[in-house]
């Protein structure tokens, strides 16, 4: 079909309207096409609809219109209206992209209805009507197909013309697990919001809170351009997870291949103000981060401690012992003055050891208190928590490493190594015969599986 086949021209209402065909034509085509009809003798007494200032750029003029829909099968160059109240530029794009890649493009916080199919396209946006810039002409170009790396480029188009886009994308080896499969692991939490956290004896502040859910890192990557794809209906910070860039918008770099941050070579490098905790204690030093000033923090000689093989209900503790072959030390710390009844704090006479997890619980004799965090002799306690009564100067206290009920098949905690710690792990429920094992944790942590062997006495 030829150009005359689907386009039709309305003399009297002075329009120029697609009509059939799906072949897209361009810019230049479409012009010239008109010139030689309106040269034709017939013609002459109407006046030209089309102007020429390049091979890209073009005029309606004469009062003159197309309609939107049919800039839909239109290419190669812009077109504006002679009062320069209406502009549609043009935008293709190029660069090495992966194949049946879905490529869109936003304009003032929306997708665009696509009308084009996958691959690269080469497409006229409306960007200014009634006289008014829409969005001051830009528009963000974006792929993100799950199984790939990520690009996007916005571009301004206020001035017409024909515009290149540049767009990357790869076969991104570490998102290779089904969609299905990754919508699974929402128990991966994202909070926005300002936090203070100490990492690597280094205190910054960040602004996303990732909780990973004792999940591995690789999970959690996965997990996080799960929620960032094309067709995510998650909602981050505000706006569609589809289109989220960074933690601030505008003033924090854009991580174009994935934006929480990227994944290589076993590690998680996070975007600027991203936090990450609650991981999986094996990937304790596998990630670096970059606060909210921009400062890039790495985690210290971290290393994992957990107890492996247990249900959900077991009661797990992993404790520091006085010696090898000695007993647990519930002596570890003295309580200083001034622990009294109501009190949302612990404070101890001797410094906490560095080796002490960032948030746990504290033993006083047989009172357990949850502690969200500690600093130089202070357990600040979790939200709500108080002492239950007031303690006396000297009174022992000690931390376990882990000191929970598990909630899955893992309990864990992750801890500064500074050197070899003897350690006692039980795991104790009803039904089972107690475990008990002594072991230590040494530079690369301590894994110690459970054996759950059933109690056929206990009734």
């Amino acid at each position: 079909m030829a150009i005359q086949d689907d386009f039709t021209i309305d003399y009297g209402a002075k329009t120029i309207t697609h009509t059939s065909g799906a072949t897209v034509y361009t810019v230049n085509q479409l012009y010239s096409w008109l010139m030689d009809v309106f040269d034709e003798l017939a013609q002459l007494d109407d006046t030209v609809p089309m102007s020429g200032q390049t091979p890209t750029e073009y005029t309606l003029i004469n009062g003159w219109t197309i309609p939107d829909a049919s800039f839909q099968f239109l290419k190669g160059g812009a077109v504006k209206t002679s009062d320069n109240n209406n502009l549609w530029s043009n935008i293709y794009t190029l660069g090495s992209i992966q194949a049946g890649t879905n490529i869109y493009v936003v304009q003032n916080g929306a997708k665009i209805t696509a009308w084009w199919g996958t691959g690269h396209i080469d497409v006229l946006i409306k960007v200014k009507s009634g006289g008014a810039l829409i969005d001051a002409g830009k528009v963000l170009v974006m792929a993100r197909e799950l199984s790939d790396t990520y690009s996007h480029f916005e571009i301004d188009l206020s001035t017409g013309g024909r515009n290149a886009v540049p767009l990357a994308t790869d076969d991104d080896l570490n998102n290779q697990t089904a969609g299905a499969t990754i919508a699974g692991w929402s128990d991966i939490t994202i909070t926005f919001g300002s936090v203070s956290k100490t990492l690597g004896g280094v205190t910054k502040n960040y602004d996303v809170t990732i909780n990973c859910a004792a999940r591995t890192l690789a999970q959690v990557y996965e997990y996080l351009k799960y929620v960032t794809r094309n067709v995510s209906a998650v909602t981050l910070n505000a706006v569609e997870g589809w289109r989220y860039r960074s933690a601030i918008p505008g003033t924090y770099a854009d991580e174009v291949k994935s934006p929480f941050g990227t994944f290589a070579g076993g590690k998680f490098f996070g975007a600027r103000g991203i936090w990450i905790e609650n991981y999986d204690g094996n990937d304790a030093k596998n990630f670096q981060l970059i606060s909210a000033d921009n400062t890039v923090v790495s985690p210290p000689n971290v290393v994992p401690v957990k107890v492996t093989g247990v249900v959900s209900g077991d009661r797990v503790l992993v404790a520091r012992l006085t010696w090898v072959g000695g007993t647990i030390n519930k002596a570890q710390y003295n309580l200083a003055a001034g622990n009294n009844l109501g009190n949302a704090t612990v404070v101890v006479q001797e410094a906490i050891t560095n080796d002490t997890p960032s948030s746990g619980f504290i033993r006083i004799g047989d009172d357990r208190y949850q502690y969200d965090s500690w600093s130089v002799s202070t357990f600040t306690l979790h939200a709500g928590v108080t002492l239950s009564k007031s303690y006396s100067l000297g009174d022992d206290a000690y931390v376990p490493f882990v000191d929970e009920q598990a909630s899955t098949t893992t309990a864990q905690t992750t801890i500064t190594y500074a050197a070899d710690i003897p350690v006692l792990v039980r795991v104790r429920k009803k039904g089972i015969l107690p475990f008990e094992v002594e072991s230590a944790v040494t530079s690369t942590g301590l894994s110690v599986a459970a054996i759950r062997t059933v109690d056929s006495i206990v009734s």
